[in-house]
């Protein structure tokens, strides 16, 4: 659509209690995103409750985006985002977008797209693509946990990934502040691995955690996973939850770089392994990093000899997994 669809979506958006100030849509160096109209001023965007469903009530009939009949939202509100969705997001590029990242992945030898679900743990990019699962992962890049639920967010959706400015999420959800040139928003926390799971894109992140592994620390078993979803995006370092079950110490997972507190990611495991009555985990850290390196390296490995867009994307990928990871030395009191 153009300005005037464009103009006019924005109006009944505000109408239903919407804000969006000083922006437009348009052409950028990541493809579509938001852009002020006036770099001197600021940007303001907020997402009201009523327009904020649940991805669980969303659907998709004959490959067009539906509210679920039974969702609890009014009529108007249903029928805004039914043909913002059909007409900007889903139906107006994409859709397109998300079979682009698909595309490139089936062109990788079978064997390697195996390796990269089941070894090297990249996400759903490399399986078949349904249109179930195109539309699954189309929804995945664009929502947010609100309230205990993940929301789909109109406008919003459109800002690119880049470091600085972050969602706000006390009531609705919202982007502010000034921008001179792109609208830029820090997607999540995750570290450049998780971020490829989730957005099919390689992306510089200042941390890195552990990819999920099982070991010992002195005679006891310890496992370290690998759930990132509940991480604070506000944050400037995360100290998992942690239980001891059964003699195993259980980690929900483990930072293992971090860009502005390097002394604190063995810090961080250190106090845990102690509080638990656990000895011999200096050499245990050192050893959960060393098993994360090989695996990055053998991901480089596997694709040496491999050319094209998504070769190049998952090599970037691991050189800046590799890179967040440098950024752990030296230990600080905690």
């Amino acid at each position: 659509m153009g300005q005037s669809g464009w103009d006019e979506m924005l109006a009944e958006f505000r109408a239903l209690g919407g804000t969006a100030d000083n922006i437009c849509l348009r052409e950028g160096p990541f493809g579509r995103g938001l852009f002020p109209v006036d770099p001197a001023r600021p940007v303001a965007v907020h997402i009201p409750d009523n327009l904020l469903i649940a991805t669980a009530d969303t659907r998709f009939e004959n490959c067009a985006f539906r509210v679920a009949p039974d969702a609890r939202i009014g009529a108007r509100e249903r029928a805004f985002l039914e043909a913002y969705e059909n007409g900007f997001s889903w139906g107006g590029g994409g859709q397109a977008e998300t079979e682009r990242v698909f595309e490139q992945a089936q062109a990788l030898p079978p064997e390697l797209r195996a390796q990269l679900q089941s070894e090297y743990h990249c996400g759903d990019w490399f399986k078949e693509p349904t249109d179930a699962l195109v539309q699954e992962m189309f929804i995945a890049a664009r929502c947010i946990r609100y309230r205990d639920r993940n929301v789909v967010m109109p406008i919003v959706e459109f800002a690119n990934h880049g470091a600085g400015a972050t969602y706000l999420t006390l009531n609705g959800i919202a982007i502010q502040g000034t921008f001179p040139g792109e609208v830029l928003i820090r997607y999540a926390s995750f570290d450049p691995h998780g971020m490829f799971m989730i957005f099919g894109f390689a992306a510089e992140q200042p941390q890195a955690f552990s990819i999920a592994l099982g070991g010992k620390v002195g005679p006891n078993p310890v496992r370290i996973g690998r759930d990132l979803g509940n991480l604070s995006p506000t944050a400037q370092y995360w100290v998992p939850q942690h239980v001891m079950e059964g003699g195993t110490a259980k980690l929900q997972f483990l930072m293992i770089g971090n860009r502005q507190f390097p002394r604190l990611c063995k810090s961080v495991f250190y106090k845990i392994m102690r509080e638990a009555g656990l000895s011999g985990y200096e050499e245990a850290f050192d050893t959960i990093r060393h098993a994360n390196r090989l695996h990055f390296l053998s991901l480089l490995a596997a694709l040496e000899t491999v050319e094209g867009p998504m070769a190049l994307s998952l090599r970037r990928m691991a050189r800046f997994q590799l890179q967040a990871m440098s950024y752990c030395y030296g230990a600080a009191e905690i």
